[in-house]
């Protein structure tokens, strides 16, 4: 199974794939990213899960498609609800479609199972969403200046001339690589790669591989995990100025 970061990672880079490609502001390609991609697919399963195994008689007469389109598109169109604020999103969905179904004492049992797997999942994705934000706000605080690496690195390839896929695995990385001090840049390279090999072409992990390990080297990155007292270097004008 894919850890938090790895699928964060994803989220990421297809934000940013999805911004260079229609030149869109990347904070609002995320919330799309996670919102389709992210908790709709989780909150319409939970939805035809509890349909499936309900005994709310309300229930069982109502509009059980309707239910699922509306519950799974509320649920997901605010990526950072808080999640003990989920179960009454939950009860008003509900109510909405089946009359009588929350005020029904022979009910309570079974949808407050169903409002703790709601927050329970929830909660489970917010690990994933945290650090793609995370990525993304860096990435976009300081995106000058890792295109400006970029270029000083791959000689004989501006960024023009990159698949846009491959420029955003590049962006992601070096954003890591220099932002996230507790990462260790080997990890970075290597998830690096396994998005290339994911979504490029057949051969690009390896030209993601030889600009990122450069980086790390002519950088002096640590690719050993650090202790939390110690930062990694910071990218700045030297970086990008000097050869």
């Amino acid at each position: 199974m894919n850890s938090p970061r790895r699928r964060a990672r994803e989220m990421a880079l297809k934000a940013l794939y999805q911004s260079d490609m229609v030149k869109s502001d990347t904070t609002e390609a995320l919330e799309q990213i996670l919102s389709s991609t992210l908790y709709q697919p989780v909150f319409e399963a939970l939805a035809r899960e509890f349909l499936k195994n309900t005994k709310i008689e309300q229930v069982l007469s109502g509009e059980v498609e309707e239910f699922v389109l509306d519950f799974s598109d509320s649920l997901s169109a605010f990526p950072q609800a808080r999640t003990e604020d989920l179960p009454e999103q939950v009860r008003l969905i509900i109510e909405k479609y089946f009359k009588g179904a929350t005020r029904n004492q022979q009910s309570e049992n079974e949808l407050t199972e169903f409002y703790n797997k709601v927050q329970s999942r929830h909660k489970k994705n917010l690990p994933v969403e945290e650090f793609a934000r995370q990525l993304v706000a860096r990435g976009s605080e300081n995106h000058a200046r890792i295109d400006q690496l970029i270029e000083k690195t791959a000689q004989n390839w501006s960024l023009d001339r990159m698949a846009a896929i491959d420029r955003c695995i590049l962006r992601i990385a070096i954003c890591e690589m220099f932002y996230f001090e507790e990462i260790p840049a080997n990890a970075t390279i290597n998830e690096a790669i396994e998005l290339a090999k994911k979504y490029s072409a057949e051969r690009s992990y390896e030209f993601v591989n030889g600009i990122l390990d450069r980086i790390c080297k002519e950088n002096n990155l640590s690719k050993i995990e650090t202790p939390v007292a110690v930062k990694t270097k910071t990218l700045d004008n030297n970086d990008v100025t000097n050869s």
